[in-house]
């Protein structure tokens, strides 16, 4: 078991304990002592504190070998955290996001698209009425027993907006059910933008919580890497249909890094040109890209993606610093998520509620865990309208990061809980085995994200403070 990881990042030092979340940026001095803590004759990663120094020490260096052993011996005593999942009682449920997949079809030849389209390599198809009525009495039933007050509903596809009028009948439908249930709908959609106009845009900013848009940068790329069915380009149709949406606080863009795009920080200031309030931009990292040659062509190398990061952050801080409300900025990306959550210190032992909190539910009305699992045969819960009860896949559930190899051994397993599920099926064949690629990914992400925190704590520190339950730094 390893609690606690020391690394460079920024010409700065810093030790983080995996059981606490507490970040401690260190000397130069302190950095190399404590490595010497860690030789073979000093403290193991989780051992007793260390005896004797292993080499004679100066007048300046013993107080601080002391201090730096107070610290091992503080954080090694904090407790291991435990589940946080509570148990619903007898006839309740923990069901709190439904995702939709109205439209098992698309508009578009996405290089990268991870579902083909929303096909998964099978024939298109659009939920049907009877389906979609299926479907909304088991989002209903499940809801009036759910123990959650907000209930998010997701409309995913493919493309959903191909199926606008069945997502327009599921709306108004579900919104006559919010007085009765006692819950409040949040509806969201994922959407490629082609579509996003006329009577559609209007009924969407009536109704509608959130809309992302996918738009990988600028036209040259985007073009590049999302072209329409049929080659064609698509990049100022999706522009135009943003600018001239009745609602653009609805907004926020979703940009894919291929290994062909601009840098994280490029594609971030192309998309800031654009007047949307939240970016967020993420890197191909595709389930099951050894399966498909020209996946291989499309990831970033994580070296580069840790570069790129740094240069953003850096970028991005100095940006924020200017501002001293986090709602004034003008353009916000998901970095800020990933710093806030850090900050807050949560431990997690699972990674997410798939099958428990989420499920998704697919154009033909049967029902997988989440989005990323639609269609995986092996994983399929149930159908709605069917009488029996949902079934889910032994793999996920019972599951606790501290009795999963190899992440017993992880100094992130409380911050990743583990890893999504349906990536490490599609990249190992198991859900509960991670590619050593992911996992390298993820701690490299997390270092640059560690780097981060420290200097918006330093820069910025105004934009933390609306967290109330923040973790000291």
């Amino acid at each position: 078991m390893s609690d606690y990881h020391s690394f460079e990042q920024g010409g700065d030092n810093f030790l983080f304990f995996s059981r606490s979340a507490r970040l401690y940026q260190l000397s130069d001095l302190a950095s190399r002592m404590f490595s010497e803590l860690q030789a073979p004759q000093g403290v193991g990663r989780t051992g007793p504190a260390p005896g004797p120094p292993p080499r004679p020490l100066s007048a300046a260096e013993a107080p601080l070998y002391a201090e730096l052993c107070d610290l091992l011996h503080q954080e090694l005593e904090v407790p291991l955290p435990v589940s946080r999942d509570r148990q619903p009682r007898a006839g309740e449920n923990c069901f709190q996001t439904f995702s939709i997949y109205l439209a098992q079809n698309c508009n578009m030849a996405c290089c990268y698209c991870w579902n083909r389209g929303g096909t998964f390599g099978k024939p298109g198809h659009l939920m049907g009425e009877k389906s979609a009525q299926r479907a909304l009495k088991l989002i209903l039933d499940l809801v009036e027993a759910s123990s959650a007050d907000k209930i998010f509903i997701n409309f995913y596809g493919g493309e959903p907006l191909l199926n606008f009028p069945i997502m327009a009948k599921i709306t108004l439908e579900l919104l006559q059910h919010e007085a009765r249930l006692g819950k409040n709908f949040y509806l969201t959609l994922d959407t490629n933008g082609t579509l996003l106009e006329g009577p559609v845009a209007q009924f969407l900013a009536r109704y509608f919580t959130q809309i992302g848009v996918s738009l990988d940068g600028s036209q040259r790329i985007h073009d590049l890497q999302r072209p329409g069915k049929y080659g064609e380009s698509t990049w100022q149709l999706i522009v135009n249909n943003m600018k001239s949406f009745p609602n653009p606080k609805l907004l926020g863009i979703r940009a894919t890094l291929t290994a062909f795009s601009d840098s994280y920080l490029e594609t971030f200031l192309a998309l800031t040109t654009l007047g949307v309030s939240r970016i967020q931009l993420e890197y191909c990292h595709e389930p099951g890209y050894h399966q498909n040659p020209i996946y291989e062509q499309l990831n970033v190398p994580v070296e580069r993606q840790l570069l790129e990061l740094r240069e953003f952050i850096d970028y991005y801080i100095d940006y924020i610093s200017r501002y001293q409300d986090t709602r004034d900025i003008p353009f916000v990306s998901n970095i800020l998520d990933h710093i806030t959550r850090i900050r807050r210190g949560s431990r997690f032992t699972k990674p997410c509620g798939a099958g428990t909190n989420t499920l998704a539910i697919n154009s033909h009305g049967e029902i997988f865990p989440c989005i990323a699992f639609v269609d995986r045969e092996d994983f399929a819960m149930g159908r709605a309208g069917a009488d029996a009860g949902l079934s889910l896949h032994d793999t996920l559930s019972g599951f606790e990061v501290d009795g999963q190899l190899p992440c017993h051994y992880c100094w992130l397993r409380y911050d990743c809980a583990g890893g999504c599920y349906a990536t490490h099926y599609d990249m190992t064949g198991n859900p509960r085995h991670p590619h050593p690629h992911y996992c390298e990914s993820m701690k490299g992400r997390a270092e640059v994200y560690f780097y981060a925190l420290t200097q918006m704590l330093n820069r910025c520190p105004w934009h933390l403070l609306r967290s109330s339950n923040s973790a000291p730094p």
